[in-house]
This record gives C-alpha cells, structure tokens and sequence, in this order.
C-alpha cells in the first residue's frame, strides 16, 4: 500500500463481518478498517494501528450451474502458469518482472507509483506494472490472484540524494514491517535511489 495524507484516509471505521474479508487469509473480517482515496481498505483504525492488512468484498460460495458429467472430473495440479480443469481450458497468467517507468509529469511532480507483488506461499518479490496490479487487485480470473499479493509503493525521484534515499528505504521498510513482507528491504539490493532494479 502506499503511503498517503492525512487527508486522502477516512479511518476509524468499522464493519460487522459481513462485508469483508482479508486478502491474504480470506477470512471474514471484523473490527475496525481505515480507508484511502483509492477506494482501497485495511485493518486497523488508522495506518499506525498495523497491522494493516488489505480487504477486499466477500465472496460468495461458488456456484455450479452445469451438472457434473457422472465420469469422474480430471484433476490437474495448480502450479504452473497454464492449467485445464474438467476438460474446460482455462488459462491464467502469472505475474511477470515488469518495472513502471516514471513519466515527465512524474519527474515533475517528483514522485511516481512502483507496483509489486508477493508470492503468497513463499519469500519471493516481483516487480510488476499498472495493469497487472490491477488485475490481482480485481481478481481478475485471467490471472492467478489468488497466488499473489499486489502491494503500491509510493517513489520519491526528485530532491536532496540523501532525504529521497532514506524515504524511500523507509517506505519500503514499513511495508515490510507492516505487511509482515519478510526480506522485502533487501529485495531492492539498496537501490532506493534508482527507479529500476536492473539499474
């Protein structure tokens, strides 16, 4: 998540367990959340009040509306990018190494959004673009959402070297911490200057 004003959080808010559930658990959810511009929710009464941890919409039981065939289903292991399952091919990408560039306006504003995800089951960062944060965000079914955790990563890129590189080294840092993202710090192989990993 990245980091915003006072101004763009509603917080204290509250919600009885039937409206949300966390998105890294996807249990159902209940107590207190704040909320950002973006529409986006989280656990706590306000950012410091970690951890905080995404919401998104409960999802309703899975309805079946053909009837299974009486032969048995064919049933494939879900770890690879492409799987098929009931003779019904249903491919689904994973997220690819895709850095954002920063635009003119960007560079002018002097900050600009980087979108990453974690590989729920394990250690493993990626650098990903707009559209596939969005994708996992949306749970998108082209995709294998359920796999991943997008996260938003606010970039300073402009100003005195040594105030853009502790701020960013400190965002990162606080996601890892409140996210309970292991290792996420050293993922950037302390490049908190640069914009591109491979730099």
């Amino acid at each position: 998540m990245a980091y915003y004003p006072k101004s763009q959080i509603k917080t204290n808010l509250f919600t009885n367990g039937n409206e949300f559930e966390q998105s890294i658990t996807k249990t159902a959810y209940q107590g207190y959340y704040y909320e950002i511009s973006n529409g986006e929710k989280y656990t706590g009464k306000t950012p410091e009040d970690g951890p905080n941890i995404l919401l998104t919409p409960q999802q309703s039981d899975l309805i079946i509306e053909n009837p299974p065939s009486t032969a048995p289903a064919e049933i494939f292991p879900i770890n690879t990018p492409e799987y098929i399952i009931q003779d019904t091919p249903t491919v689904r990408s994973i997220p690819q190494f895709n850095p954002t560039t920063p635009t003119l306006q960007d560079n002018q504003n002097g900050q600009f959004n980087r979108y990453f995800c974690k590989k729920n089951n394990e250690t493993r960062y990626l650098e990903i673009d707009k559209n596939t944060y969005q994708q996992l965000q949306k749970r998108d079914p082209k995709i294998a959402w359920d796999l991943y955790t997008p996260i938003i990563v606010l970039w300073i890129i402009q100003g005195n070297q040594t105030q853009v590189y502790n701020s960013n080294k400190a965002t990162v840092q606080a996601i890892e911490t409140n996210a309970k993202w292991n290792g996420f710090t050293q993922y950037f192989q302390d490049k908190f200057l640069k914009y591109y990993l491979g730099s």
